[in-house]
């Protein structure tokens, strides 16, 4: 039976789709970068800017299983701790437990709960001493709009930033438009966009 590290190994070898491509070319970077995956699953994308630029590296994964999944497959390469980062502090129900679309915010499903902790993003990264993040990916099914409006409120800014944003929480879409507001009034430019399914910001102010 192929393991959770398996699978991720054998996804991270494959680039299917043009985002996938461009979501790991950051020539760039190097062993000093500081990258963050907000949302790792099972750490296919935190594998391949591993193994491409060796950077310091950190995953944040609020399911268990999948944050030791990261674990196994990155080892030392990334530090990796199985909470998510958010608005507060607290223990909150996550809804299509055990899948890549566990969230805070999908409708319940009571026979497909649980509970992720959630510490909130300034105090994690002021605990870790993480004063300049070079590159994020938020992938968080639908709590970005919750978590980048406060980002940008606590002055979390990352030199770049790569979203998938998930318009089942967002139907009008008038969230997401204000995010891109205020980013625009941050310093942030689109580099690339692949819509919802991927974006990325750089800060240039």
């Amino acid at each position: 039976m192929t393991t959770h590290a398996e699978e991720t190994r054998i996804a991270a070898a494959q680039l299917d789709h043009p985002w996938d491509e461009r979501a790991v070319d950051w020539p760039d970077l190097t062993p000093s970068s500081v990258v963050v995956e907000v949302g790792g699953y099972k750490g296919r994308w935190a594998l391949q800017i591993a193994e491409r630029y060796a950077p310091r590296l950190y995953v944040f994964e609020p399911q268990p299983w999948a944050a030791q999944a990261c674990r196994e497959v990155l080892g030392e390469r990334a530090f990796i701790m199985d909470l998510a980062l958010g608005t507060t502090t607290g223990l909150l129900v996550m809804n299509e437990w055990n899948t890549d679309g566990c969230s805070f915010v999908r409708a319940p499903r009571v026979d497909h709960q649980g509970f992720g902790t959630v510490r909130e993003v300034g105090t994690v990264f002021a605990e870790l001493g993480l004063t300049h993040i070079d590159l994020m990916l938020m992938n968080i099914e639908g709590y970005e709009y919750r978590l980048i409006p406060h980002m940008l409120d606590q002055g979390v800014l990352p030199d770049r930033l790569m979203v998938q944003f998930h318009p089942f929480a967002d139907p009008s879409g008038m969230q997401q438009a204000a995010i891109y507001e205020g980013l625009a009034e941050l310093g942030y430019r689109i580099a690339w966009t692949y819509g919802v399914v991927l974006t990325a910001w750089e800060h240039v102010a």
